[in-house]
């Protein structure tokens, strides 16, 4: 099918720009002003705000055993927010657990009806170049790294660390334990130094869950501009919003937070599954995201 959206107004990084879309086999084909000698059957989009779905972190979906369940909360606190992607962590205790937690979490998400991401988190006295190579072999797009302690940054063989991520290069990102805010904070300026100093590929903070995900982040972990974003031979996924002057200077991501409920429709690949209050579910829709090159992009 071949159709054009004419006149949307696209919000991406709080810019907001009238364009006019050409959509061919569920692909966006082209984008520009507009659209003078194409014969195809169009949309009129002025009435609305077009924005690029979320991506966030989401660990309780592949924890729900009952089909139902995971339906509902899928539903409630991913669709019905504008988000069509989540990424999640596999939690590993041993480098042997890897391929089957990947095995079962497959099966886990067999119903799933938007996209997902996997990623694993390890404490930092598993991180080593053998398990840092299973999860290259794996295409695994980024390690959460529990911290425990501040002098055990300083007992990781950083150099065969960065040795072992290359050529793929997922980012390490921390997840920092420590109860006392001091602590956390000193093992947060540690962190960012080793990786810095090091040239580790990594994320100097925490990701939060539950919250989108910051496009720079997005952009390290290799998920953008494959999702998230609206581009030129991308997928025709988006949300649509009522145009409205209060929400165009404002961050894809405070959409999320704070007006999903003014969302009026979600496409995800080219399918309605939002419509108003209405979800339409698919099971089985939702694929696993290989990414092939994390930080594809340079920011």
């Amino acid at each position: 099918m071949q159709y054009i959206i004419e006149d949307i107004h696209l919000l991406k990084r709080q810019r907001v720009k009238k364009t006019s879309i050409l959509i061919e086999e569920n692909r966006i084909e082209l984008l520009k002003e507009k659209f003078h000698s194409y014969q195809y059957m169009r949309m009129d989009g002025t009435p609305y705000i077009m924005t690029p779905t979320t991506v966030i972190l989401e660990n309780q979906v592949k924890q729900i055993t009952s089909t139902s369940q995971q339906r509902n909360y899928i539903e409630e606190n991913l669709i019905k927010k504008g988000c069509t992607t989540f990424l999640f962590y596999l939690e590993v205790k041993r480098e042997r657990e890897l391929p089957i937690q990947l095995k079962k979490m497959k099966n886990q998400l067999l119903n799933c009806a938007i996209d997902y991401v996997t990623g694993v988190k390890i404490p930092l006295k598993l991180l080593s170049p053998s398990f840092v190579r299973a999860c290259k072999r794996e295409k695994l797009p980024v390690l959460f790294i529990e911290i425990e302690e501040v002098k055990a940054l300083y007992q990781v063989p950083w150099g065969w660390i960065k040795e072992a991520l290359f050529p793929y290069n997922a980012p390490l990102v921390p997840i920092f334990l420590m109860e006392d805010e001091q602590e956390k904070k000193m093992a947060q300026n540690i962190w960012s130094r080793l990786m810095r100093d090091v040239k580790i590929p990594s994320i100097p903070h925490e990701i939060k869950e539950g919250i989108a995900i910051a496009y720079p982040d997005l952009v390290k972990m290799g998920i953008y501009p494959f999702k998230g974003n609206i581009y030129q031979g991308g997928e025709v996924t988006y949300n649509l919003f009522a145009f409205d002057d209060s929400i165009i200077n404002i961050e894809e991501n405070d959409l999320f937070h704070y007006h999903y409920d003014r969302i009026q429709m979600t496409i995800h690949k080219g399918k309605c599954i939002r419509a108003g209050d209405k979800v339409f579910y698919r099971p089985g829709y939702g694929e696993l995201l290989e990414v092939k090159v994390p930080s594809f992009l340079t920011i």
